[in-house]
């Protein structure tokens, strides 16, 4: 079935951004703090309840109390966006607890990456929604003023479409390519395989990214994809940065693991975006259309991420 895009109503100045916790906590505020200052900063409210403190082992609390947090940001109507605390994992244990009649009909600007991926995917796959995997409220505070303006255009600006270049960007194999944009961080996007959520990569444009990782699990979870079927059918792919994924021995790169495995998909390939887990994570628009060229060494929005 194939469901509409929806593209989230824009931002605003003024507007209250909801802090949630719907993985895992944090322990120490300092990040946190330097990230309430930045949204504050770019000219938002922020809201946020002491339930995001919570400690459940590795969780932010029970499934059912970040579940409810979750549905309730977006229930209210006085809240414009959402950003996600942090990552690490949970996400995946909300999966049976999210209402979709709460939730289906009130899309907002929402905003994580790492195990967030597992919403971004839940989202798109059952409700068509753009969703911006882009910094969190633990690490938004450290972005330089190039990646944080890009940012918030993407949240406010429903005509920004920019053409982005980086000297980094590698060009693993040639050519164009043009989709909606999908993915996000690859162990996430391998284990939603048999899951409701499972990502959807037909004529897509997939980004993938990670964190400490090494190469073989890395060569474990590309090659699961790849037996799915999920590397064949994208149009291109994207890949962002992969932190702290570097062999301990062996003479070889976490790179030259993906290149040998990837290279073969006669595919548009183009690497080393900065997003993702590294100290640069320019956001991009999961479900928006964008075009990679692979050659010329740049990626183009080709639609807005809000309305």
């Amino acid at each position: 079935m194939n469901i509409p895009t929806i593209q989230p109503p824009r931002l605003k100045t003024g507007d209250t951004i909801a802090i949630v916790a719907p993985a895992s906590t944090i322990h120490q505020r300092d990040g946190f703090e330097r990230g309430i200052l930045t949204l504050e900063r770019m000219g938002f409210r922020v809201r946020f309840d002491d339930r995001i403190f919570q400690s459940l082992r590795y969780l932010a609390g029970d499934d059912a109390s970040r579940a409810e947090e979750l549905i309730k940001a977006f229930e209210d109507p006085t809240i414009q966006g959402i950003v996600a605390l942090r990552g690490g994992y949970g996400c995946s244990r909300l999966i049976p607890h999210l209402m979709e009649r709460r939730l289906r009909h009130n899309p907002k600007v929402f905003t994580g990456f790492s195990d967030l991926t597992t919403l971004h995917l839940f989202f798109r796959r059952r409700f068509g929604w753009v969703t911006i995997h882009g910094p969190m409220a633990a690490t938004i505070g450290n972005l330089a003023a190039d990646p944080e303006s890009h940012l918030f255009s993407l949240w406010t600006d429903p005509g920004y479409c920019p053409k982005l270049s980086f000297q980094q960007l590698e060009s693993w194999f040639s050519g164009t390519a043009e989709g909606s944009l999908a993915g996000g961080c690859l162990s996430i996007v391998a284990a939603s395989i048999g899951t409701p959520y499972e990502i959807k990569t037909e004529g897509k444009i997939l980004f993938l990214e990670d964190q400490g990782e090494p190469p073989y699990r890395l060569d474990r979870m590309i090659t699961q994809l790849y037996l799915a079927g999920k590397l064949q059918s994208a149009a291109g792919l994207l890949l962002g940065s992969f932190a702290d994924c570097e062999p301990d021995r062996g003479g070889y790169t976490a790179l030259e693991t993906l290149k040998d495995i990837l290279c073969g998909l006669d595919i548009p390939i183009l690497a080393n975006f900065p997003g993702g887990h590294g100290t640069d994570n320019w956001a991009i628009p999961l479900g928006a259309k964008i075009r990679i060229d692979a050659d010329a060494r740049f990626i183009e929005f080709l639609e807005p991420a809000v309305c």
